[in-house]
């Protein structure tokens, strides 16, 4: 399951903070399909779009799905999993509820 959009998505996320922060995963429809918070956005999210990733089979079928993400940087960790958790009761991914 390639993703279609990988170079596109690995080369923005070069370009990504090292903050802390909530991404936001969307499909082509630009449909949230998961919503997750990290202590360092770039390590957190360049670990999906990794080649020799050692991924379960539900995240590989999600990051197929991925067309693009957005990111909000936030001052803490603790600001971003207040963040993340209201954002996911808000929206209701179709991951969060899988991988949970």
């Amino acid at each position: 399951m390639e993703n279609e959009r990988l170079v596109f998505l690995k080369d923005k996320t070069s370009k990504l903070t090292a903050s802390p922060g909530i991404y936001i995963m969307k499909d082509k429809n630009e449909k949230i399909i998961y919503i997750g918070k990290a202590k360092k956005l770039k390590n957190r999210v360049i670990s999906y779009f990794r080649n020799n990733s050692d991924h379960t089979k539900k995240v590989k079928k999600m990051v197929s799905q991925v067309w693009d993400y957005d990111f909000i940087v936030t001052d803490t960790e603790y600001e971003a999993l207040v963040l993340e958790c209201s954002l996911i009761k808000q929206h209701k991914p179709k991951y969060n509820i899988l991988l949970k």
